[in-house]
């Protein structure tokens, strides 16, 4: 009976995924990317440790050179992709609250303090009745004031 070397076999029969890992990282630098908060942490830490997996795996499976490349993007690119994608979270929540729509807004309003109040002396009023109950003419109290009715 012939011995089977089954190392060769399991080669010839099983495929390197490498496609598979540069599909696992696509998503993972894509949820990265996107300016939603967690999605980076949830989505694409886990999926990029599935990526450096398969890299091993691909290194174990013969091809070597190209595991390398999968696993160095896995522990050098993705980080900065990660890094990348934060600032634009950052951009696109810094200014969500800003409303910058010039046609509908209208003229602007200046708001001015009040003028200050000028207190006024209060002014001498005379007021002079005669003892019947009337009001004189003002020629009468001019001369009543100088002294001069009779």
């Amino acid at each position: 009976m012939s011995e089977i070397d089954t190392m060769s076999m399991s080669k010839a029969s099983r495929p390197a995924p490498v496609t598979l890992v540069w599909i696992v990282l696509g998503v993972a630098w894509g949820a990265f990317l996107l300016p939603q908060a967690g999605s980076g942490l949830l989505i694409g830490w886990p999926l990029n440790l599935v990526a450096f997996c398969l890299a091993i795996l691909i290194m174990v499976r013969g091809r070597t050179v190209a595991g390398i490349v999968a696993m160095v993007a896995s522990v050098v690119v993705s980080p900065l992709i990660y890094l990348l994608g934060l600032l634009l979270l950052l951009l696109t929540t810094a200014f969500h609250d800003v409303d910058i729509d010039i046609q509908e807004s209208g003229p602007v309003r200046e708001y001015h303090a009040p003028p200050p109040r000028i207190e006024q002396s209060p002014s001498l009023q005379v007021t002079v009745r005669s003892p019947g109950g009337h009001y004189p003419e003002l020629s009468d109290i001019s001369a009543a004031i100088d002294g001069h009715q009779t």
